[in-house]
């Protein structure tokens, strides 16, 4: 038999210890370095039985939609094998399949071929028992190793020959990092425009001046000033919007113009004519010889009589309404409709409010833009100042549905699967921890 040590892990419980280990609230900002877990765990082993570790097996469940950012950490240390089964989702349960057994039965075979003479077990779940006792009997050593005893089953502690205990907080301090986001922080500053007095009306526009950068006092004592700053950002975007609508109201009031005048639209006012020079003749309006003769048409009897409009003169709008036109010259309902900009919720932005780009988009890409776009352009103070939050764990349904509702809309999906919700999600928690630690 060999003298030397084969550390197997079983993956699922060793992470769930590790952010059990933390209050809810931080869970979502853990980060694990596993290359430094790993190299703790060696040291454990040789402290336990002053000899080589040959090889780390970890055991793990990949999903159908392929293996998650720590299983492919896995795939890359060295002195690691990644020995993986199956995890099947159903809904919102996991359930891991063939991976126990997985590990049971390379214990066995590794037992029976003496390939090591001591074994280091990190894991409390009973099912390993059977091939802890075969290995037992084979003449290999077990030493079990585990995260607090409530987590260990004691039938598994009296099969193996050792049990550790080992504490993540203070055993693994180095393998562990919390990722402190803070905030509230400080939003653009951009001065108020003046609104138009009157729709189309003209108006100065004062240069827009933006100030980006971090307070360097507590940012909590002037929390009234961050929030009159974002107060006058929203009033600048309604005077956006304000301006917007009475430029297409005064582009609407000159077609109107123009059609009152000449009579059919998308033309030019005609030119007044001079006393002594005829007006050109309209190649495509047939002669009319009531409105050559310069004589006033009789009115019927009781109606008194209309005087005709002096030359050079354009008729007044009132004159245009009484006056009987054609099919032809009268404005349909649709061009004097003015031009509104379709309803839609302002969590939810259009395609080309959040970016342009070319080539196919995955839900991750889209998560992380949303999430820029959410933050500076949606998001209230409150938002702000606990985005910290969001850069982990489960969104809240304010945030949630928007986001599925703007990610459906860029992957051209009816529905997103589970996979592709994951991965979105994923993408909004890396663009909020990229927002917060660009500004910080």
């Amino acid at each position: 038999m060999l003298e030397r040590t084969l550390v197997l892990v079983d993956t699922s419980y060793l992470l769930a210890s590790f952010y059990n280990s933390w209050e809810e609230g931080a869970r979502g900002q853990l980060e694990i370095s596993l290359a430094t877990v790993v190299h703790r765990l060696d040291q454990v082993a040789h402290g336990l039985v002053d000899q080589p570790v040959q090889r780390q097996n970890w055991y793990d469940g990949i999903p159908d939609s392929g293996p998650h950012r720590y299983q492919r950490t896995l795939r890359v240390i060295e002195g690691v094998q990644l020995r993986a089964g199956q995890l099947i989702e159903w809904g919102d349960r996991r359930t891991q399949k063939a991976v126990d057994t997985l590990l049971v039965a390379d214990m066995i075979q590794a037992a029976y071929r003496a390939q090591c003479s001591d074994m280091v077990l990190v894991t409390g779940d009973a099912d390993m028992i059977p091939g802890v006792r075969v290995a037992v009997d084979a003449g290999v050593r077990v030493h079990l190793v585990g995260f607090g005893w409530d987590s260990i089953s004691s039938a598994l502690r009296h099969a193996c020959d050792t049990t550790t205990v080992l504490d993540p907080r203070t055993d693994f301090e180095d393998a562990m990092q919390i990722r402190v986001l803070e905030g509230p922080l400080p939003p653009k500053v951009r001065t108020v425009e003046a609104r138009p007095a009157q729709p189309g009306a003209l108006v100065d526009d004062p240069e827009v001046e933006e100030a980006v950068g971090m307070v360097g006092v507590d940012l909590r004592s002037d929390r009234a000033a961050a929030t009159s700053v974002a107060d006058e950002a929203r009033a600048t975007a309604a005077d956006e919007e304000l301006a917007a609508d009475a430029e297409e109201l005064a582009r609407d009031v000159r077609e109107c113009a123009v059609i009152a005048e000449t009579g059919r639209p998308g033309t030019e006012p005609a030119e007044p004519t001079t006393p002594g020079h005829a007006a050109p003749a309209d190649p495509v309006a047939p002669a009319d010889p009531v409105a050559t003769d310069p004589a006033p048409t009789p009115s019927a009897p009781g109606v008194p009589a209309q005087s005709a409009p002096a030359a050079g003169s354009a008729p007044s709008p009132a004159d245009v309404a009484a006056a009987p036109s054609s099919g032809s010259a009268r404005p349909s309902p649709s061009m004097m409709a003015p031009h509104r900009r379709p309803l839609r919720s302002k969590y939810v932005p259009l395609s080309e409010e959040v970016w342009t780009s070319s080539g196919e988009q995955t839900p991750f890409d889209v998560g992380q833009q949303y999430a820029t776009w959410w933050y500076e352009q949606a998001a209230t103070d409150k938002q702000r100042d606990e985005a910290h939050l969001l850069s982990g764990g489960v969104l809240p349904p304010e945030v949630d549905r928007p986001l599925l509702q703007f990610a459906c809309q860029m992957l051209n999906e009816f529905t997103l699967s589970e996979h592709q919700r994951v991965r979105l999600r994923d993408g909004f928690h890396e663009g909020i921890r990229a927002v917060l630690l660009k500004q910080r």
